[in-house]
């Protein structure tokens, strides 16, 4: 065995999202050494980076809880293995050397070496979608956001959520009994969120205007101060005094680096198998990268497959390194 092996990891797991830290406790669970490698500064996905205060509805056991809080959970149930985690470090290929060990590299020049590899990538590196609105950038920050990182930036202000998603309508739940005023603002009048999410909504004090988008912002070089809405259907306009706004009409994926590890893909997602193994034997993937007939994109579901995709990269290993 070459020497560099000897810091060979049983799996590698490239993203540390919710499905990530779980695939990470789960291969400790199965007594493997694990890594935990994510291309932000820190782990727990869109749960730290967009939705802290959101509410999760589909983890089995836990009725409703925030993304900030599940992922405390997520890193309290890891701590017990200790599982070492490289931040900041984008994996830009994943090849395997001559003795079918992964070689695992990063923008920064990082080798590491895997015996096997678990993708739980989300949908690969995302940025908020924005609206064609002129001057949106000069207001980022100074009352236009992509998320609620803190409910005290909405507490007691006039504020707009613009989307008509799960994203959109769980956001404006998270706040509307925070702030003064909510307007959620949707294209059409037909949600494309869960039914029980849209009821909750009709049933809270948000006033819902369907058929509306917003067209324009105004304010001082402080802070957004008012909001113009645009009827989709008579394009008749209304301008309000708004405080904050939430755009949460999707994200944008970038996946280019992926597409080039010659992993088979459909689309934008990653094909597996029913082991949650790819086209590359030995690496495994799991949550919403992944495709497959059937498939759901939810974090419960993402967690179910990075379960499988350790079990059977478990017994890969034990097939191919038996003495290593």
């Amino acid at each position: 065995m070459n020497a560099g092996l000897l810091d060979c990891y049983d799996t590698i797991i490239i993203g540390g999202g919710p499905v990530g830290l779980f695939g990470a406790y789960y291969a400790g669970l199965r007594d493997m050494s694990v890594r935990l490698v994510d291309r932000r500064h820190e782990l727990g996905g869109q749960l730290t980076a967009i939705y802290p205060e959101k509410w999760v509805y589909d983890m089995t056991g836990i009725p409703a809880i925030r993304g900030k809080e599940l992922y405390k959970n997520l890193v309290e149930q890891t701590a017990p293995y200790n599982i070492p985690s490289s931040l900041n470090e984008e994996v830009v290929l994943i090849r395997k050397n001559r003795n079918n060990i992964l070689c695992i590299e990063t923008r920064k020049g990082t080798v590491m070496h895997s015996k096997t590899a678990i993708l739980c990538l989300g949908m690969g590196a995302h940025i908020p979608r924005r609206l064609d609105i002129q001057n949106l950038r000069e207001f980022e920050g100074k009352g236009i956001h992509y998320g609620v990182h803190s409910l005290e930036t909405f507490r007691n202000k006039r504020v707009i959520v613009v989307g008509g998603g799960d994203s959109a309508l769980d956001l404006a739940l998270t706040i509307v009994n925070d702030c003064k005023d909510l307007y959620v603002l949707h294209r059409s009048d037909r949600f494309n969120a869960h039914e029980e999410t849209t009821k909750k909504l009709y049933a809270s004090d948000a006033e819902i205007r369907t058929f509306s988008e917003l067209s324009a912002i105004e304010g001082n070089e402080n802070h957004l101060t008012g909001a113009t809405i645009k009827n989709t259907k008579t394009g008749e306009t209304t301008t309000i005094e708004i405080d904050e706004v939430i755009i949460a009409v999707g994200l944008l994926f970038n996946l280019e680096v992926v597409q080039q590890w010659g992993i088979a893909m459909e689309g934008n997602s990653i094909i597996v198998d029913h082991n949650r193994q790819t086209s590359i034997p030995g690496i495994y993937a799991a949550g919403d990268i992944v495709t497959y007939p059937g498939k759901m994109k939810l974090i419960g579901t993402g967690t179910a497959e990075a379960m499988q995709g350790i079990n059977h990269a478990k017994g890969y290993i034990q097939e191919k390194f038996p003495y290593l």
